[in-house]
C-alpha cells in the first residue's frame, strides 16, 4: 500500500507542497477502483451528493459547465439518486495544491479537473479510481468509448500504474497561424514541412529583415519534432530516452533551433510570453501556438485576415501533434463504492456527445473529443459560421499526443518539462551549445 508521503517529491517540485498519510487495506481495495466487472457496484442504494471541484473560470465556459451539471442533475442524476456539486478552485495549480491538501485532510473531492501531470501525482496513493472496469461494463460502460480519439483514449491509461484514470473533457492542440493578405502578397505558400518552413522563413527575413516563425511552447516544440524525427521523449515510467538512447535526436532538433534563430529566421516568444500579440499587431507573420488562442487574437486587431493550417511534418510516418487540455478524475478516499460509481457516471455524462458538442459549440474555443462531435451538422454549422480556424486543429486529431506523465523516485514529467524549456532558452536565447545545454538537463533531472 503506498503512502501519501510518496507524493512529497513531486508536491516540491510543483508547488513545494508536502502532505503524509495512509489508509487501510479495505480502504485501499475500494479506493483503488480494482473491482472486478463481476462484483463491480451499479447502483446507489440511497441518494448520494458527488462533490466536483473545477477550475473553469471563463465567464462562457464557466456557464456552459454549470448548464451541464445542473442537466445531469436533473436527468441521470435524478434517475439514479445522484447530486453533483460544483466548486470553483482557482487556477489548475491552486486546484491541484487544494486537491493535495484536502487528499492529507481525508475529505477529497469525489471529482475533480486535472492536468496530467498532476494525475500522475495524485496516483501515487490508491485513492484514483480506476474507470477500465466501469468503461467496459455491458450494463454501465461507455459503448461509445471507441467514438473518443484514439490519442486521447491512450492517454487515459498511460500512466505507471495500469488501469485507466482518467477522461478526456477539454482538448486543444497545437496549429500553424499565418497572416493570409501577407502570404497572398509575397506569393508564399503555407509550408506543411520543416524543409519547407526553413525556406519560407529565409523568404520573408529577405521580405521584412525579421524573424519569420517562432513556437509559444518551447519545451513543446522540442518533444514535438523529437516524436517527428523518429525519436523518443519520455513515458509513463520516467524513462528520459531524449537525453540517453535518442540524444542523438534530441541533438538534431537543438541544432535546428540554433541554427534557424542563430540565422535571424526563428525567435523566441522572449517577454512577449505568447505570439498572439506580435502575429496580431503584424510584427511576424507565422507561429505556432494552442489553438484555443484562436479567440484572443480578433481582440487584438479585429482587421487582421488570418488563418489556421496544420503544423508542419517530417513525414506522414512520424506525424506528431501535442494535445493538451484538461482531463476529469475520480479520487475515493473513503471507500465507497456507490459514491465511485456515482463518479464514475457523472464522467461519462460530462465527456459523452452530447456534453462535448455543447463545450466546443459554445464558444470556449476547445476541440472536439470525439469523432461524432466532428462529423455533427451542429458542429459542421458552427465551424461555418465563423470559427474555420477550429479545423486545422481538428485535422490532426490522428497524430495527437500527449505528454507522458509520470512521478517516480527521481523526478516528475512536470520537473523534466521545466529542464526541457531551461534547456531550450540556453540554446535559442543564450548562445549555448546543444551538447552543452542537454548535459545541463541531465544534471538538472539527475542522470549524471
Amino acid at each position: 500500500m503506498k503512502k501519501i508521503v510518496s507524493l512529497f517529491l513531486a508536491m516540491t517540485m510543483a508547488l513545494s507542497l508536502a502532505a503524509c498519510g495512509s489508509k487501510t487495506g479495505e480502504q485501499a481495495a475500494a479506493g483503488s477502483g480494482t473491482q472486478k466487472e463481476d462484483t463491480l457496484v451499479k447502483e446507489i442504494s440511497s441518494p448520494v451528493e458527488i462533490q466536483f471541484w473545477h477550475s473553469i473560470s471563463n465567464p462562457v465556459h464557466a456557464e456552459i459547465l454549470e448548464n451541464l451539471i445542473k442537466e445531469f442533475n436533473d436527468t441521470v442524476g435524478q434517475e439514479k439518486g445522484i447530486t453533483v456539486v460544483p466548486t470553483f478552485n482557482g487556477s489548475s495549480s491552486e486546484l491541484y495544491s487544494n486537491v493535495i491538501a484536502a487528499i492529507k485532510a481525508g475529505n477529497a473531492p469525489d471529482v475533480t479537473l486535472a492536468l496530467r501531470p498532476y494525475v500522475a501525482d495524485y496516483l501515487q496513493t490508491d485513492y484514483v479510481v480506476d474507470l477500465a472496469p466501469y468503461i467496459s461494463d455491458p450494463d454501465v460502460g461507455i459503448s461509445d468509448y471507441n467514438d473518443i480519439f484514439e490519442g486521447l483514449r491512450n492517454a487515459n491509461s498511460n500512466y505507471e500504474k495500469e488501469g485507466t484514470y482518467s477522461l478526456p473533457i477539454h482538448s486543444y492542440s497545437e496549429v500553424l497561424y499565418y497572416n493570409v493578405d501577407f502570404f497572398e502578397k509575397n506569393n508564399l505558400t503555407v509550408p506543411t514541412t520543416w524543409d519547407e518552413m526553413v525556406d519560407t522563413c529565409s523568404k520573408i527575413r529577405e521580405i521584412t529583415g525579421a524573424p519569420a516563425f517562432g513556437w509559444d511552447n518551447l519545451a513543446g516544440s522540442f518533444m514535438t519534432l523529437v516524436k517527428q524525427f523518429g525519436g523518443r521523449y519520455t513515458d509513463q515510467n520516467g524513462n528520459i530516452y531524449f537525453a540517453n538512447e535518442d540524444a542523438d535526436v534530441a541533438l538534431k532538433v537543438l541544432n535546428l533551433w540554433k541554427d534557424n534563430v542563430d540565422r535571424g529566421i526563428w525567435r523566441t516568444a522572449g517577454e512577449d510570453m505568447f505570439f498572439s500579440g506580435p502575429f496580431a499587431n503584424e510584427q511576424i507573420p507565422m507561429y505556432i501556438g494552442d489553438s484555443v488562442e484562436a479567440s484572443y487574437i480578433p481582440s487584438k486587431n479585429p482587421d487582421l485576415n488570418w488563418a489556421t493550417a496544420p503544423i508542419p511534418q517530417v513525414s506522414s510516418d512520424t506525424a506528431a501533434n501535442l494535445c493538451a487540455g484538461h482531463v476529469i478524475v475520480a479520487l475515493n478516499t473513503t471507500g465507497d463504492a456507490e459514491k465511485a460509481y456515482a463518479s464514475y457516471e457523472f464522467m461519462k455524462f460530462m465527456t459523452s456527445y452530447e456534453a462535448n458538442l455543447a463545450v466546443v459549440t459554445g464558444g470556449t474555443g476547445y476541440l472536439p473529443i470525439r469523432q461524432s462531435v466532428v462529423d455533427s451538422q451542429e458542429y459542421q454549422n458552427y465551424v461555418a459560421d465563423g470559427h474555420d480556424f477550429l479545423t486545422a486543429g481538428v485535422s490532426q486529431s490522428s497524430c495527437y499526443f500527449y505528454e507522458p506523465a509520470f512521478t517516480n523516485g527521481v523526478t516528475t514529467s512536470s520537473a523534466v518539462n521545466s529542464a526541457v524549456k531551461t534547456m531550450m532558452q540556453e540554446v535559442a536565447d543564450n548562445g549555448v551549445e546543444p551538447e552543452t545545454a542537454l548535459n545541463n538537463l541531465k544534471q538538472t533531472v539527475g542522470l549524471n
